[in-house]
């Protein structure tokens, strides 16, 4: 027998209702059908990345961003930092950048170092990584960004981190070849 509606635990409710990306008046309108949402998310979002269940925490994670939830650039930092195996990292990381969360700056460069070698030849976590420095945008995280135009990186990391300071062309880069 399948329990009813009134049976269901409230955060299968709530993640039933998620699907894909959302809007900011998405996500308030959730919010507003499950009061006290903001409060509880995170402790879900912790609970499914505890359990394994990325689809969860990107569901979670993608509802909370727009709501500007506290605590939500924490918990997927520490997801992040934990390096579970199966966890989609890009997403999380364009929300750190969406949410700019000035504290992940540390965090996103060393997703980026981490995954050079892994994420060749198109370095999509990378771009991200670059992507989410930029939103941010402090002196750090344009700090970091610079960093990953030295020789040591890759050609197109450092292409994609040029374009994001709008250097490229101060560096003497060249797209068609770069990108090859």
């Amino acid at each position: 027998m399948t329990p009813s509606k009134a049976e269901k635990p409230e955060v299968d409710r709530v993640e039933a209702l998620v699907t894909g990306f959302l809007t900011e008046q998405e996500s308030r309108s959730i919010s507003e059908l499950h009061p006290g949402l903001r409060g509880v998310i995170v402790s879900w979002i912790r609970e499914a990345a505890h359990a394994g269940n990325w689809t969860r925490v990107g569901k979670f994670a993608n509802l909370a961003a727009p709501l500007r939830v506290g605590a939500l650039g924490e918990v997927l930092q520490e997801i992040l930092d934990s390096d579970a195996p199966g966890l989609n990292k890009e997403d999380l990381v364009e929300i750190l950048g969406e949410i700019r969360e000035t504290g992940a700056v540390s965090s996103l460069f060393r997703i980026a170092e981490g995954s050079v070698s892994k994420d060749a030849p198109a370095y999509w976590l990378c771009q991200k990584v670059i992507s989410s420095l930029g939103e941010i945008g402090t002196p750090e995280a344009l700090d970091r960004i610079r960093q990953m135009t030295a020789q040591s990186w890759p050609d197109a990391i450092r292409w994609h981190a040029a374009v994001e300071l709008d250097i490229e062309d101060d560096l003497g880069f060249d797209e068609g070849q770069t990108l090859g």
